[in-house]
């Protein structure tokens, strides 16, 4: 044995020891934490019972069906997805200022959005059925406003978020499947919008589950 080698051998492992343990530090170290977010209104217990009386009747249709939990129903106003943790405060202060400024916009808070009837997004031979917004009433004028603000505020501060045309609908149930033609009747149901709420999506126990972020 040449104890000189075996000296010089250990003294390179722990070199290189030592850069792998740094390089992976920093690694994870600058890989954010991120959550799944959206902007949404929440909805009162009044305006769930009667999107439940509704969901009732679809379900009664389907042979399946992912279908909306009743504390997850609301509407939503932007689609975020992936954000990292740290931009939550932003994210707040951009919302509260878009609520504050709205009658800059000749928005007067709070108003009512009617909801008047169903329909569905068709995808893969799945279906998602909803509950779509009135677009002749008095308070569609206002939410558009709000959500055109919300988008350009989130954009001008740098922030990903879904462009895609706002279409206002609240989601009863996903992937669903029939085996006969789906009769859906709505009555008029009366939304208010008064606040946004910061919403994290996330899976807890194999359960989907929206938090409000305050």
């Amino acid at each position: 044995m040449n104890p000189k080698r075996d000296d010089n051998f250990s003294l390179l492992m722990g070199k290189l020891f030592h850069g792998f343990f740094n390089l992976s530090s920093i690694f994870y170290g600058i890989m954010p934490s991120t959550m799944r977010l959206f902007v949404a209104v929440n909805l009162n217990s009044a305006v769930k019972k009667q999107l439940l009386e509704i969901q009732a009747r679809l379900r009664s249709q389907c042979t399946r069906g992912n279908f909306t939990r009743p504390e997850n129903l609301h509407l939503t106003l932007a689609f975020l997805g992936e954000t990292p943790e740290e931009k939550v405060p932003s994210l707040l202060k951009i919302i509260d200022k878009t609520i504050n400024d709205a009658q800059t916009l000749a928005i007067a808070l709070p108003f009512e959005i009617s909801f008047t009837h169903t329909g569905c997004f068709s995808h893969s031979h799945k279906e998602l059925w909803w509950v779509g917004a009135d677009e002749n009433c008095l308070g569609i004028r206002g939410l558009k406003a709000i959500h055109g603000d919300l988008i350009n505020r989130f954009l001008d501060a740098g922030i990903s978020v879904d462009k895609r045309s706002f279409n206002p609908h609240i989601t009863l149930g996903r992937e669903v499947k029939h085996s006969q033609k789906i009769t859906l009747n709505c009555d008029e149901i009366k939304v208010k919008v008064d606040r946004l709420s910061l919403m994290k999506s996330e899976h807890i126990d194999g359960v989907l589950t929206y938090t409000e972020l305050l």
